[in-house]
């Protein structure tokens, strides 16, 4: 006989229940997946963050600092670039930018390095090498147009003290715009949208975007701005290269630097103040792009293409690990 008092339902183990979590509702797929909250729906939440600080701060807060409209009001209506506009301009720019993916790797919990620009690597190795080949490229195209005959250098238009001025001045600006514009379009964005799409549908529709807002500048058309997609592209495959947005910040520095103030071209539609030459174009607008700039040119998707190749070929892709 069992004298043991425990019942020998207490001692069985329970059945599992084997009844399915519930099915997430529709209005919750809409928004999340296996990893969260949607990518597209993270990257309009990072819009509307950058949407808002830029209404805050560029169109409520510098109103309020004597001066600063009246210079933005003046590179917009008269297409004609200052270095006090681009310090000013490019700097907020950067500032609303990196606020907004700061807020967002709170929100994700991730390192903001990721988004493209770590501090690690600020102005290394790889933005030297890309500064370098911007460079080349961009005299490439300016040494072929003048070759064929529509390109002028003329003499210095700047000397002395004003000449260094305004090298520093405009060296300065276009670092400052090649941090804005790659962070912008190859940065959070990119890297937000790739992981929901894949990493090439992304660049391919952030390029467009890139080349479409360009349209916005005085002089500018539908050539230069599918040339600007063509460098989208270029930075995006970069990116993928190097794996930061290093080497394209030096490269998109380095070519508008050499466009408008060394050789002294409009860019994107836009002249500057204090450029180095009095140079001119001269020919079919084929060649030199006309009131657009070099961008505009037929030798800037030569030059693009060539850019491809020699990058493709000087940055191999990582072979993955076995």
């Amino acid at each position: 006989m069992n004298n043991d008092p425990t019942p020998a339902a207490a001692i069985v183990p329970a059945a599992e229940s084997t009844q399915a979590p519930p099915e997430p509702s529709g209005l919750h797929k809409v928004f999340f997946g296996p990893d969260g909250l949607r990518a597209g729906w993270r990257l309009a939440i990072y819009l509307a963050f950058v949407f808002g600080l830029q209404y805050l701060i560029i169109q409520r807060g510098l109103r309020l600092i004597p001066g600063v409209t009246e210079i933005m009001k003046q590179a917009q209506s008269s297409g004609v670039l200052t270095p006090r506009f681009e310090l000013i301009f490019e700097s907020v720019a950067i500032l609303i930018v990196f606020l907004a993916a700061g807020i967002m790797s709170r929100i994700e919990k991730r390192p903001l390095g990721v988004y493209g620009l770590p501090v690690e690597g600020a102005f290394g190795k790889l933005f030297w090498q890309g500064a370098l080949w911007g460079l080349g490229f961009e005299s490439i195209e300016m040494l072929g147009i003048f070759a064929l005959g529509g390109f002028s250098f003329g003499g210095f238009a700047l000397a002395g003290v004003a000449l260094l001025k305004y090298a520093l001045l405009w060296a300065i600006g276009f670092v400052l715009v090649g941090i804005f514009e790659e962070f912008l379009f190859r940065g959070y964005a990119q890297f937000t949208l790739g992981s929901g799409i894949g990493f090439w549908l992304a660049a391919f529709l952030l390029s467009a975007a890139f080349g479409a807002v360009h349209l916005s500048n005085p002089g500018e058309g539908w050539v230069g701005a599918l040339a600007v997609f063509a460098f989208g592209m270029l930075g995006c495959m970069m990116l993928r290269r190097t794996g930061n947005l290093w080497f394209m910040v030096g490269f998109h520095a380095a070519s508008d630097y050499a466009e408008t103030f060394i050789y002294s071209t409009p860019d994107s539609g836009m002249l500057a103040q204090g450029h180095m030459l009095n140079s001119s174009f001269h020919g079919p607008r084929w060649l030199t792009g006309g009131t657009i700039g070099p961008e505009g040119s037929a030798l800037a998707f030569v030059v693009m293409a060539i850019a491809f190749l020699a990058l493709n070929w000087a940055y191999p892709a990582k072979k993955a690990a076995n």
